[in-house]
């Protein structure tokens, strides 16, 4: 049985670097490339006709629905894995005619397992069917897009002791950077999910936290008071308590928020 060969496609460095040592180390896989974004993404797909591309959902020039919208015009599209974190508007696809979806951080006997079952779907498909496939993802996608669905996520869906647990929007107090992760912190404990806050603002509605620290993130709701400090700096105090000092260049910012909540009541 000749190789699959598995394009990864990620802008974050470390994810693709995590991927490549994972592909190493599973059986008759050859790993022809790599690529940070959509654009390069559907260039290396002409030039290396991978059998497989693990594909991240959002990227820094768009998302991975957008990708798999251009090679279902293809005439023998490679059959996808999403690599993600779970988002709450891809299940539709998930639960079509994906081949597999990773949740980061990827773990090696769950990658080894999608490509598996990839393989089995390439030799059990033929390149019409696939295409067929492809377009059913997005029919479902635009089908959400029309209904209303928000391209905001809601709710995050993050690994913890026991699982898998689901941590809405509205539950996180604040979001702490933890080197390759961030912290989310509810009232009922903490998860990791990997990733920084940047692309975490990226992925919620605008407007819902505010920055007062490099490496926090708070959302406003949960603010129940903004204290001065020495030196002209703050702190925040939250409704259940938390104190987190804010960085001097975030006071402004703070003020202008305080100031425009009490203009409004």
């Amino acid at each position: 049985m000749s190789p699959l060969r598995v394009l990864s496609v990620d802008d974050e460095t470390l994810a693709l670097r995590r991927l490549s040592l994972l592909l190493r180390a599973i059986p008759n896989i050859d790993h022809v490339g790599e690529a940070g974004g959509c654009a390069e993404a559907l260039t290396k797909i002409d030039l290396l006709s991978p059998d497989v591309v693990l594909l991240d959902v959002k990227m820094r020039d768009g998302n991975g629905f957008e990708v798999v919208e251009a090679i279902s015009r293809r005439a023998n599209p490679p059959a996808v894995i999403f690599v993600t974190a779970f988002e709450n508007f891809a299940v539709r696809a998930f639960d079509s005619a994906i081949a597999d979806y990773l949740l980061k951080p990827v773990e090696r006997a769950r990658l080894s397992q999608a490509l598996a079952r990839a393989g089995q779907q390439l030799r059990a498909t033929d390149a019409e069917q696939r295409v067929a496939e492809l377009q059913e993802i997005i029919r479902n996608l635009r089908s959400g897009a029309e209904s209303g669905d928000s391209p905001f996520d809601t709710e995050f869906w993050l690994k913890s002791s026991a699982g898998i647990v689901r941590v809405p929007v509205d539950a996180i107090d604040f979001v702490s950077s933890e080197d390759d992760y961030v912290a989310i912190h509810t009232a009922t404990g903490s998860h990791l999910m990997r990733g920084s806050i940047r692309r975490f603002e990226d992925r919620i509605e605008p407007d819902l936290f505010v920055r007062i620290h490099r490496r926090w993130l708070v959302r406003k709701s949960a603010i129940a008071e903004v204290r001065k400090a020495k030196l002209g700096s703050a702190e925040v105090v939250l409704r259940n308590g938390k104190r987190l000092p804010a960085g001097r260049v975030y006071v402004k910012q703070l003020r202008q928020l305080i100031e425009g909540s009490a203009a409004r009541n």
